[in-house]
């Protein structure tokens, strides 16, 4: 994983990621972002870059990633042998960690700021092509001005324009992070409606936005998940256990109708009770 993220004289800002496969440096994947904030600093553009970097890598299904690191502070950040002082990097480091813990291997590298070149040129030309946002046909997030109309999608409630790739890719990344789903203009505190966009979206993401909906209608005390390894659908408990069953703790699954102990939270243990299946 290559990133890197800096602050122009003009406080233009911005950052790029690339992720390079380990044999032959190929890029699997790369994307150059602006930053709309004036405030920003040089640690906190290149957190957010890894930050993403680190998101996009499991969205891709990644699971073993070095972080190849060309500003000496992160990498020390990243190895946990130095603490942030400021909140902001805190939360960042936070996300950070966070992220890596999903992941099997997130190995971090010190490497020299030519070798970060991939990333180093995405966030280039994320900088040298910063324009103005109020075009009509440009989009607010990769800055891009040569979207015909049907290709972009309108926030109603803020009137933000965004192509539709990017939308999509900054819905997914929210869903990932388990964000608020809001408008991706930095700043803004609109929310995003699954209907209004679901016809955008792949039906990976509109089954990962529904899950999420659905998660948020069933209290954290109250979720039951299916024990079933390639099911894991989200019931509320409440409900199961009102339900009536003559084998006392039986319930199927909703989705795959498969059976399974409420009470031990497993596979249905035919011929056994929950004692003995404890045991």
């Amino acid at each position: 994983l290559y990133f890197k993220g800096f602050i122009r004289e003009d406080s233009l800002a911005g950052f790029g990621v690339a992720i390079c496969a380990q044999e032959d440096d190929s890029v699997l994947f790369q994307m150059k972002r602006s930053i709309l904030d004036s405030t920003i600093t040089v640690l906190e553009a290149e957190l957010m870059a890894l930050k993403r970097g680190l998101t996009e890598a499991m969205s891709l299904g990644i699971t073993h990633i070095s972080i190849c690191c060309d500003h000496y502070q992160i990498y020390e950040l990243v190895m946990g042998r130095s603490a942030p002082e400021q909140e902001n990097i805190t939360l960042l480091m936070d996300d950070v960690h966070r992220i890596r813990q999903q992941l099997t291997s997130s190995i971090p590298v010190l490497m020299t700021g030519n070798q970060a070149r991939v990333a180093y040129k995405r966030a280039m030309e994320t900088v040298a092509s910063e324009i103005s946002i109020s075009m009509p046909a440009t989009c607010c997030i990769c800055l891009d001005d040569d979207f015909e109309a049907k290709k972009m999608f309108s926030v109603t409630l803020c009137g933000h324009k965004f192509c539709i790739e990017c939308l999509e890719q900054d819905i997914e990344v929210g869903l990932l992070e388990g964000s608020v789903i809001r408008c991706p203009y930095d700043g803004c505190k609109s929310k995003l409606i699954l209907r209004s966009c679901a016809h955008l979206l792949t039906p990976k993401v509109r089954e990962m936005w529904e899950q999420r909906i659905k998660e948020d209608s069933i209290p954290v005390w109250d979720r039951f998940y299916c024990p079933k390894p390639k099911c894991l659908a989200l019931m509320s408990k409440t409900e199961l256990f009102e339900s009536t069953e003559e084998d006392g703790y039986m319930r199927c699954c909703v989705k795959c109708n498969k059976s399974f102990c409420i009470n031990c939270k497993v596979t249905w243990h035919s011929n056994l009770s929950c004692e003995d299946y404890k045991r």
